[in-house]
């Protein structure tokens, strides 16, 4: 994660910096003394966590926070305890009253990394679902076909046949391709020759599942990954 200090003390600059070099997922990108040249770092890098003190020149840092409605995340750095309350009610991960240790910076520094974590996942998550389609070539055309209206997929040779409730689309594409193609979670290989979606899957017996009016084999190799998927959701 790229950080920067924003402190008006050189020592302070020096304990924090000292700190971050300790934990690898950190990199600072700057170190700043005032509100005016951390907004201008804040403009031309890509910073993730601010460690921020409130006793600064011209504009404190409270007043900084009440100023931007979008920031990254915040610890705030300070020897003063009466902004603790303020500090939060403006979503700042953590308050560290000076002096810190190494081991209470560390503990402020991971949930500023477990967060950034689930914010890119909640990101990637949006991201595959506003592109839950594929575009394949068939009978010489491309077509486009939204990911949840496909049933299941089957294996034929050098060909594969994507099935869907109204439609049958045979396609030039190996299932190791396709299954990269699709990579999303409701779809799961049951067979060399068979994939299947989870959210048209009706019924799961020893050997085979259904798929609407088809019954699909399963095969020893993905018994153990398709029983897993089941447990999941009982």
């Amino acid at each position: 994660m790229n950080c920067i200090i924003v402190d008006d003390e050189e020592l302070a600059h020096n304990v924090i910096e000292e700190y971050i070099s300790r934990i690898p997922f950190l990199n600072l990108v700057a170190n700043c003394y005032d509100i005016q040249e951390t907004i201008g770092v804040l403009q031309n890098n890509s910073v993730d966590l601010i460690f921020l003190d409130i006793n600064l020149p011209n504009i404190s840092g409270i007043e900084f926070l009440k100023s931007f409605n979008k920031l990254p995340n915040v610890i705030i750095t300070t020897a003063y305890d009466n902004c603790a309350i303020q500090g939060f009610e403006m979503d700042v991960i953590d308050y560290l009253l000076k002096p810190f240790s190494f081991e209470r910076f560390l503990k402020a520094a991971y949930k500023s990394y477990n967060l950034t974590n689930n914010k890119k996942l909640i990101q990637e998550t949006a991201s595959a679902v506003k592109e839950s389609f594929i575009f394949v070539r068939s009978n010489n055309e491309d077509v486009k076909l939204n990911l949840e209206e496909i049933t299941r997929i089957n294996a034929l040779k050098d060909y594969i046949i994507i099935y869907t409730n109204t439609r049958k689309l045979i396609v030039h594409q190996t299932m190791k391709s396709i299954m990269e193609k699709i990579n999303y979670d409701n779809f799961i290989r049951v067979h060399n020759s068979h994939i299947v979606s989870l959210r048209h899957l009706q019924s799961v017996g020893k050997n085979s599942i259904m798929i609407g009016d088809e019954r699909i084999p399963v095969s020893e190799k993905y018994k153990p990954f398709l029983s897993g998927i089941i447990e999941r959701y009982k």
